[in-house]
């Protein structure tokens, strides 16, 4: 095909210099062609500097892992560990059985057995041990040296096992700041979380190293050997010939790029391969993991019908955009200058205070050290942020005013993906921001009213009426006009809006329409609180399905209903409660307890979330607010008043969506009755996606330690195919999998009638974006195909469909029957 392009261009070429009176149409063609050809160059050429970044961040690491003592983390290590941990295991339950039947019998490093009663197990005591001495592999280290390493691991993982069951709380947060885990079970921490300490000597440590050692040695991955160096002999621990050998053998650890925006449409997808990224041999579908690597992984999708779904995607992948000049040039002095209100964090860590001198006061020195705390944390708390950004701008100026567009890819519930992970219409309000349809349409009155009332969402009003927030863009035309003209000059017009860089996209997008009555920008509507709404309409339950818009004719805020309800809870404990009660409600509601406090905790729980992931987020907020926190301080300041908090959140949260989440137990009902059955769970969502649930019991043994992290050891491989089907592993995602296969399936129908009529959009998750021109458009689809896939009785279906395939009789789905079906979906505050 290319010999025969490149001969028709030579053909065409030459009757032009001949003088042939050639038409201007072959002229245009042949110009479009070369132009096209060289944007597929370019964009090859990005695809292999994208694989050659993740080879060399791959090799770089890799040799970060071993200059830094962590060779366990490293392929060959986990392999080693995974062939060692049994035998290691064993070697020293044996020896403590032994001890145990015979304790006269004298042994050597006995005294060390008292010392691991802290542990959970052997295989606990072996990964610490087996994991110490991996990560000394090459170091060639001294014998007494090697030994203590393994009793320092010991002795920190005992710290640690006591500071996890006295405060895992504060613990898990520390983890989350990115305290390493050595700092954690350092003396000076566990004191300071009133944690007791016994302080091991090196005697301990080498008698326990010693005792250890033996397993190790066992194993013949170590083996110490005598070398003599001039008038000294020096024992050291070196890897077996054997070790070495396998270490060799092991194949580099494989990669995968992080792929930007393509400079030219993707390849359609025909069937689940061959489209996407230009020479792409990914299929479209990505399978669970467990099942990735089996042949007939894809089976149950070549099997259903996925026409809609792959027309589509299709239609996602050919539409253009184009990267906003504007307001890339802003972003970069905004970014570098610091200007506060617009960034995750600022571009710069804060500076580590120098050291005092001699003698400085207590309170100096305290000081000090709590602003070197703070900068420490954020260094290592925002690391990977201003990577991301910088990512980010460096991505955005290269393409800056072109056309770029998005592969698209689904997992296996159906949720669709951009396979570009930087620059997408999927990431943070930034990139959003920076991306409008580079087809642009006229802007009449219904399109200029919905820019309008985008902006008035994006500035803070997305909970307000759509007339509230029509005549606010209305009042503020001018100003926003203003803001758009000078955004760096008069950033206090912008920079105080809720999502900052979309008001700004807003802003020039109705300057522009009003200059040239044409715009590309993009107008997005979210459904309001998906997960529980979701589960409302499935259950027909009035009261939850109000409070999340899916039927009435007004704004309804569920987070906002419960924050309420957790205020309320606070002033009754502040004028009844104890004074232990009276304290900690006078600091939340002096804090203040809103939707924003709520939401995260709210969101989470359909899919799986817990009282404790609550507490943690509610130590993430207080500290916020309350900025650096001794660690001293910490438990009375922050534990106490997040664990009272999330309690409270918790207990407000299940009074108003509890009924609703009674679906979650009954397919954890269903998937165990199957599963245990030995029958895999299938059926297929509204949009005729084919599910799945066929985990099965891993044959592997996951070993956690609090030093080094969760170790596993693959005996064979993860959920082999002979394996028998495990409920207990499906049941921990199959809430989430479930919900989201219904959030899915009203993307594939809303992507599939786009195509069909040929308005343009771009999904993300639960929302969607479309031009002002579509926007009533989208509006009005989204409500109807909403509305019509959940007036079925979904649940029932579902149940019906899995009988019919199975021949077991399950459970009846809940169905409170309070919400008229043919309701649902009439809320214009549904999508918003």
């Amino acid at each position: 095909m290319q010999t025969f392009c490149s001969a028709r261009c030579l053909g065409l070429a030459n009757a032009k210099m001949r003088g042939r009176n050639s038409p201007n149409v072959f002229a245009d063609s042949l110009q479009k062609e070369q132009g096209l050809q060289q944007l597929e160059a370019e964009q090859l050429c990005r695809q292999r500097k994208a694989d050659e970044r993740a080879k060399t961040a791959r090799d770089s690491n890799q040799r970060k892992l071993k200059e830094i003592g962590c060779e366990s983390a490293l392929d060959y290590g986990q392999k080693l560990f995974s062939i060692s941990v049994d035998f290691v295991a064993d070697y020293i339950s044996a020896t403590i059985e032994d001890f145990l039947l015979h304790p006269e019998k004298a042994r050597p490093h006995a005294s060390a057995l008292p010392l691991l009663d802290d542990f959970s197990d052997v295989h606990h005591i072996a990964a610490v041990a087996l994991t110490a001495a991996l990560n000394q592999l090459s170091r060639r280290q001294t014998y007494g040296t090697f030994l203590q390493h393994i009793g320092l691991a010991i002795e920190k993982e005992t710290r640690l096992i006591k500071l996890g069951k006295k405060s895992p709380l504060e613990m898990r947060k520390l983890m989350r700041d990115g305290v390493s885990r050595r700092k954690i079970s350092s003396k000076k921490v566990l004191r300071a979380l009133n944690c007791p300490v016994i302080e091991w000597s090196d005697l301990t440590r080498l008698q326990v190293g010693s005792f250890l050692a033996e397993a190790v040695f066992a194993t013949e991955l170590l083996t110490p050997i005598m070398l003599r160096k001039g008038k000294r002999t020096m024992r050291l621990v070196v890897p077996t010939a054997q070790a070495e050998g396998f270490i060799r053998s092991c194949k580099a650890k494989a990669y995968k790029p992080n792929h930007l925006s393509m400079l030219v449409p993707p390849s359609d997808w025909v069937g689940l391969h061959g489209g996407g990224a230009l020479n792409n041999d990914e299929p479209l579908v990505k399978p669970v993991l467990y099942d990735a690597a089996e042949a007939w992984a894809l089976d149950h999708y070549k099997a259903a019908d996925l026409t809609r779904s792959i027309k589509g995607i299709n239609h996602l992948q050919s539409h253009g955009y184009r990267v906003s000049a504007e307001i890339v040039a802003i972003q970069r002095p905004t970014w570098e200058g610091g200007i506060e209100g617009l960034w995750p964090c600022a571009r710069n860590p804060r500076e580590i205070p120098d050291r005092l001198g001699n003698n400085p006061s207590p309170e100096d020195l305290k000081t000090r050290n709590q602003a070197a705390a703070a900068a420490y944390r954020d260094a290592e708390c925002n690391r990977h942020t201003r990577i991301r950004v910088e990512r980010s701008l460096q991505n955005s100026e290269d393409v800056v005013d072109r056309e770029v567009f998005q592969a698209w890819y689904l997992d296996h519930r159906g949720r669709a993906y951009t396979s570009n992970s930087i620059g997408s219409t999927m990431g943070p309000g930034h990139e959003k921001a920076t991306l409008s349809f580079s087809k642009q349409l006229p802007v009449n009155d219904e399109a200029m009213g919905w820019l309008l009332k985008a902006a008035a969402g994006h500035q803070g009003m997305s909970r307000d009426t759509w007339e509230a927030r029509l005549k606010w863009g209305q009042d503020n035309v001018d100003l926003m006009v203003a803001a758009a003209e000078d955004p760096l000059g008069k950033l206090e017009l912008w920079r105080g809006a809720k999502d900052p860089w979309q008001f700004l996209q807003m802003c020039i997008g109705i300057r522009e329409a009003k200059a040239t009555g044409m715009s590309g920008t993009m107008i997005r509507l979210d459904q309001t609180t998906s997960g529980p709404g979701i589960l409302a309409a499935l259950t027909r339950n009035k009261d939850v399905g109000r409070l999340c818009n899916l039927f009435g004719d007004s704004p309804q805020d569920l987070y906002s209903v419960i924050a309420e309800a957790c205020n309320k809870r606070l002033r009754q404990d502040l004028e009844l409660g104890d004074q232990n009660k009276k304290a900690l409600a006078e600091l939340w509601l002096k804090f203040g307890v809103d939707r924003s406090l709520v939401k995260p905790g709210v969101l989470r729980a359909p899919y799986g979330g817990s009282y404790f992931s609550l507490a943690d987020q509610l130590v993430d907020e207080l500290e916020a607010r309350l900025g650096y926190v001794p660690l001293e301080q910490y438990v009375f300041r922050v534990s106490i008043p997040s664990k009272y908090m999330a309690s409270i959140i918790w207990a407000e949260m299940k009074a108003v969506i509890g009924p609703v989440m009674e679906v979650k137990a009954w397919l954890r009902a269903c998937c165990k009755k199957l599963l245990n059955k030995g029958v895999v769970m299938e059926w297929t969502s509204p949009s005729g996606w084919p599910m799945r649930v066929a985990d099965r019991q891993p044959k592997s043994r996951v070993i956690r330690t609090h030093l080094f992290g969760k170790k596993c050891c693959i005996k064979i491989e993860d959920q082999p195919t002979d394996a028998p089907l495990s409920s207990t592993q499906a049941n921990k995602s199959i809430s989430a999998n479930t919900v989201h296969s219904f959030d899915s399936a009203m993307v594939h129908k809303i992507i599939y009638e786009a195509a069909r009529t040929g308005v343009a959009i771009v999904p993300t998750h639960d929302a969607f974006a479309t031009h002002p021109a579509t926007a009533g458009q989208m509006h009005k689809m989204l409500h109807f195909e909403f509305g019509n896939m959940f007036t079925k009785p979904l649940l029932q279906q579902m149940k019906a469909e899995i009988e019919g395939r199975t021949r077991v009789l399950l459970p009846e789905p809940p169905n409170h029957g309070t919400l008229d079906p043919m309701a649902i979906g009439s809320n214009p505050y549904l999508f918003s």
